[in-house]
């Protein structure tokens, strides 16, 4: 195994840490933070549509994920 692919592997396992989720999870409630304020314009150069498409497809993917992970 390369170095590069050593560093992704770690990379990926830091990303899908209990501390890789809840940076995911605080970076979404911040925008959310700022769109229920009306503010999202001070933190995103996208568009409102662009940017509920974006949230729209990482609600999908949650949801296929979950769909895939089961129930235990």
């Amino acid at each position: 195994m390369s170095m590069i692919e050593l560093a992704l592997r770690e990379r990926i396992r830091r990303d899908y840490s209990a501390e890789g989720i809840e940076e995911l999870f605080l970076r979404l409630d911040l925008l959310h933070d700022y769109a229920s304020s009306g503010r999202l314009a001070e933190v995103t150069p996208l568009s409102r549509a662009e940017l509920r498409g974006w949230l729209e497809e990482l609600i999908f993917t949650a949801r296929e994920t979950l769909r895939e992970i089961g129930e235990d």
